[in-house]
Formats: structure tokens, C-alpha cells, sequence
């Protein structure tokens, strides 16, 4: 992504946050494209200064990417209460269209989504089978995909089973329902909403259980039920804690008829973005407390499998997908995989992988001469 592009993207997301909820967001004073930069310096951005410190900073283990042990229970509610009540408004700020990247990629690969121009997509479950589709392609074409045979058979088995099961994993109740705004990049050092790695989303993702209270990722734990996994509960319990007494001093139920609708300055941001409306859109049901869809989303998987889907090169061996087999037992007859299928992949990404190796030494050698070459003239 170009950075014009970025940045306009960023100060649509910030004004549509601004001018629609009460969520703390910079005032943008100023912004222009490159083109419009008198200086030269390419695009920029003139807005106000957050004066304070960075939580990631505060509430992470010194050299190591974990949120302290030592923070009081105290501490903890005060930023999960504040937190509870981004998601609340998010939770009603939704979308005239169809789920759409146009707001700033989900990850990498959604980057991808967009270098291709398949950026809209009717329903959730569309949207999960594209990604999933994009990381099945990078298996099957990426010369070193895989470290060995065994390898190949794994991850072609994972891939197979995790597409497979995606319609396990949608909510029918939600699936056409009108998308949310995420932010992918939310955590301690990042609560400002509205910057990059913002975009459109389903509706249940926003409804997942936050992904960012141990700082690490889900899909980055050691083990599907160790450690990690009590005190991200214990957090998790803080957080929907505070949510639930907001939604009832709120009488929150978020019910979509009475969701606020962006203003027009904000929409004619979006139209530029080329958002517009989708009749095909189903408005769902009134949609269950935010508090219990989280809950909900713990028990059956659903959180988990939203973790796979943002992470990238995932394979049979992540923490995510154990946790999720061992909720669903049933997966391994559900989408068998046939043998001879994984015999005759396994042997072609073998040799992809020893042509890969040859010609990559081929071209260390090329370097490494090159570098002599240029240190015996410098001498």
C-alpha cells in the first residue's frame, strides 16, 4: 500500500470514529497527499498530540513480549471498563455495504485481497473462505512451503480440514449482517482507534473475545490449555465483568434497527473509498448482549478460529487449532483427506523444495562472490 493511500484511508477511519461515537480519537487539523506537499516530504498528517504513556511500555514483562504479573486487579478494570466501552459503541457503528477491506487491510494477506481487487464480500462466511483460500494457494505454490514430506502432508491435512469446517465456525443469524469497524493492530501500546489495520468486518468478529490481553497472541501460546490460556480467562473475565455492568446501566442491547448511521461528511469519505450501499445485505436479528456473544465465542471455538484466520503460515502445529480439535473431536471424520491425495502432493512440494534450494544456493554463491569481488577492491 502506497502511503497516499494509507493515509487517507487512516483519516477517514479517525473522522468516522470521531464524528459518530465518543470515543477519544486525535482531532485531525490537516492532512494532504503527496502531491500536495509543498515541502516534498510526501503525505502528511497535522493533528492533536496524546499527551501520556504507552501502556505496552507500563504493562510489559521487560524483554519479553508478556503483559506483567504484577498489575493489580484495580489497574486492570479501570483500562478494561474504558476499553468495554469502545466495543459497546463499535458494536452499533455499523456499515451501508458489504464487508469491505477498502478501509485498510485485516494482514498481509488481506493486503493481498486488495492487490487482486477482491475487496467486497456479501456475507461472513465468503470473507472466511477467501482467507483461507489465500493461505491455501500460499501452500500450494510457494516453492518452500513446507520443510520435508511429513510436513507437506500436515499442512495439506490442516488446510484441507480447516476450510472444510469454516461453515462450523459462521454464525447463520449474523452472516449477512451488516459489517463493524475492526481495528487488527487494537492492543495496549495501540488503543486509539481509528488508524491503520482498520477496516470492515463481520459483525462476529467484533464480537470475538479480545485477542490482546496477554499482549501475546492466542496463536503465539505455548500450549492450548496451559499458563497462558488461565490468565487470558482471568482477564477475560475482568473485562466481561465491566462490560456486563455498562450494558446494564446502558440497557444495552444493541439492536441494529437503532444503530446510528455514519453522517453524511462521513459518508461521502467512505463513497470515495468506494463504499456504497448493497441491497443485497440482510439485516439480521437483534443481535444478543456483546458481554454473552464473547462468552459464546470462548465455548465453541469461534475465538479461536478467528485467531487462525488472522495469523499468517499457520499449520496443524499452532496452539489455536489443537484448542479447536480438542473442542471438536469429531473433526478428524468430518473431513477426511484422502491418502493418495497426500502422497502425490507431498512428493511434488519435495521436489519444489530441493529445485527451490538449488537455485537459491546458486544465488548465495552468485552474492557471496560479488562481496569479494568488491572487498578485494576496496583493499
Amino acid at each position: 500500500m502506497d502511503g497516499d493511500e494509507k493515509l487517507r484511508r487512516e483519516v477517514a477511519v479517525m473522522r468516522l470514529v470521531r464524528e459518530n461515537t465518543s470515543i477519544p480519537v486525535p482531532e485531525v487539523h490537516a492532512w494532504g497527499l503527496s502531491n500536495e506537499n509543498s515541502l516534498g516530504l510526501g503525505p502528511f498528517i497535522i493533528m492533536d498530540f496524546v499527551q501520556g504513556e504507552s501502556l505496552h511500555r507500563l504493562w510489559r514483562q521487560t524483554d519479553e513480549a508478556v503483559l506483567r504479573s504484577d498489575i493489580s486487579e484495580g489497574d486492570l478494570r479501570t483500562v478494561y471498563r474504558q476499553v468495554a466501552g469502545f466495543y459497546l459503541e463499535l458494536s452499533k457503528l455499523e456499515f451501508p455495504h458489504s464487508i469491505h477491506t477498502d478501509l485498510g487491510p485485516l494482514t498481509l494477506k488481506m493486503q493481498e485481497i486488495e492487490a487482486h481487487g477482491a475487496g467486497t464480500f456479501p456475507s461472513a462466511r465468503e470473507f472466511f473462505e477467501y482467507i483461507a483460500d489465500q493461505d491455501m494457494e500460499q501452500v500450494y505454490k510457494q516453492a518452500n512451503s513446507v520443510d520435508d514430506a511429513d510436513d507437506a502432508r500436515a499442512k495439506y491435512k490442516f488446510r484441507h480440514q480447516f476450510n472444510a469446517l469454516i461453515p462450523r465456525f459462521v454464525n447463520d443469524d449474523y452472516n449477512r449482517m451488516k459489517p463493524r469497524l475492526l481495528c487488527d493492530d487494537f492492543r495496549y501500546g495501540n488503543m486509539i482507534i481509528g488508524r491503520e489495520w482498520a477496516y470492515a468486518a463481520p459483525y462476529q468478529m467484533l464480537c470475538s473475545a479480545p485477542r490482546w490481553f496477554l499482549i501475546s497472541k492466542p496463536t503465539e501460546w505455548r500450549t492450548p490449555a496451559g499458563a497462558e490460556f488461565e490468565r487470558y480467562k482471568a482477564c477475560l473475565e475482568l473485562f466481561l465483568d465491566e462490560l456486563e455492568r455498562l450494558e446494564v446501566e446502558n440497557e444495552e442491547v444493541c439492536e441494529p434497527p437503532e444503530c446510528p448511521k455514519v453522517n453524511g461528511n462521513v459518508s461521502k469519505q467512505l463513497e470515495r473509498l468506494g463504499i456504497g450501499s448493497d441491497e443485497a445485505l440482510k439485516q439480521a436479528e437483534p443481535p444478543k448482549k456483546l458481554s454473552a456473544q464473547m462468552r459464546k465465542s470462548m465455548t465453541d471455538g469461534t475465538f479461536l478460529f478467528h485467531e487462525l484466520l488472522y495469523d499468517c503460515y499457520t499449520d496443524a502445529e499452532n496452539t489455536a487449532w489443537k484448542a479447536i480439535c480438542s473442542l471438536h473431536p469429531d473433526f478428524e471424520d468430518f473431513t477426511p483427506v484422502a491418502e493418495e491425495e497426500l502422497r502425490e502432493f507431498a512428493e511434488r512440494k519435495v521436489k519444489e523444495l530441493e529445485a527451490y534450494k538449488l537455485e537459491w544456493g546458486a544465488i548465495k554463491a552468485a552474492i557471496e562472490r560479488s562481496e569479494k569481488a568488491c572487498q578485494s577492491k576496496v583493499k
